[in-house]
């Protein structure tokens, strides 16, 4: 029997084992039996017998973040659904939970809807210190340093979605805020799908207008796509491990750079050529003035960012 197999083999009986515990009740064993299963192969049945075995055992923080890493799984059937919804909304992660509302049914969104707003109200009535406490270190977000600002933006995520929407109309503004602090709010509208128009400001200074449930997501756009692709024409003379943490440096640019991609990069041959130009010290290529001028822009606000 080949190591795979006997893997496999193991895997089985500790998933039909943990199902068992948890039919007699032995939630507990039932636990530490699904994270032997889960060491082994992470598959969504056992994600989703995690999930629900540590939310019966109240550990609901966990639950969330075994959750989350197969979270799309969760969006397939109704029960598993209202599962997520239930644990993100017990965990106050509201937008969290408007964000997956819009990857269901529509005849699901509608059923699921109250069970937000409704919990939503539940918070403000009875967390209304807590609520004015985070609203105001997310509008006040440039005040702190880059660790300060992930911590509250990351905070911010426990918003109800209207409270989320005002303060994020200012911070997309702030010209004291870090630009990736401003793409990370601006990115978050469009996941939950605002359809009202905000103000955002570019790497320039510059105010532009956008409906975020109109952007694409930064793999999706097109510009950041064919980055990719021109990155790869380099793996033959750079290898493969050097193409790899260039793609990572693309990612961080671009997010920088994002929803502006196609402004900011005019030219993806030149941009990608003058990218390894930079980490190499090759000569720079020839490219447009206005790319250089973003180029620039783009690694202070990297550096600023990195330091």
């Amino acid at each position: 029997m080949t190591s795979e197999q006997n893997t496999n083999e193991r895997y089985s009986s500790l998933v039909l084992e943990a199902k068992e515990e948890i039919n007699n009740g032995s939630l507990s064993r039932a636990l530490d039996t699904l994270t032997l299963a889960y060491q082994l192969r992470q598959t969504v049945e056992v994600n989703h017998l995690l999930v629900t075995t540590l939310i019966a055992q109240g550990q609901y923080q966990e639950a969330q973040i075994i959750a989350d890493e197969y979270l799309t799984s969760y969006a397939k059937e109704e029960q598993s659904a209202k599962t997520y919804l239930n644990l993100a909304l017990h965990n106050h992660y509201f937008l969290n939970a408007w964000e997956f509302l819009t990857w269901l049914p529509e005849r699901l969104q509608d059923k699921f809807r109250f069970m937000v707003v409704e919990e939503e109200d539940h918070y403000r009535l009875n967390q209304e210190k807590t609520i004015q406490t985070i609203a105001r270190q997310f509008y006040h977000l440039s005040d702190g340093d880059m660790i300060e600002q992930q911590k509250r933006l990351l905070a911010a995520n426990k918003l109800p979605l209207s409270e989320y929407e005002i303060g994020a109309k200012f911070v997309l503004r702030d010209p004291f805020l870090s630009q990736i602090s401003r793409t990370t709010v601006l990115d978050e509208l469009r996941r939950v799908k605002t359809s009202d128009s905000v103000e955002f400001m570019d790497l320039k200074g510059n105010l532009n207008t956008y409906i975020p449930a109109e952007l694409k997501s930064l793999e999706q756009d097109q510009t950041y796509v064919n980055i990719l692709k021109e990155l790869d024409k380099y793996t033959k003379k750079l290898g493969p491990d050097m193409v790899h943490g260039l793609r990572e440096q693309v990612h961080l640019l671009l997010m920088i750079a994002y929803p502006q991609l196609s402004i900011i990069v005019q030219d993806v041959t030149s941009w990608v050529a003058g990218l390894v130009a930079e980490t190499f010290e090759y000569a720079m290529p020839d490219e447009p003035d206005d790319q250089v001028i973003w180029r620039n822009k783009l690694q202070n606000s990297l550096m600023n960012l990195i330091n």
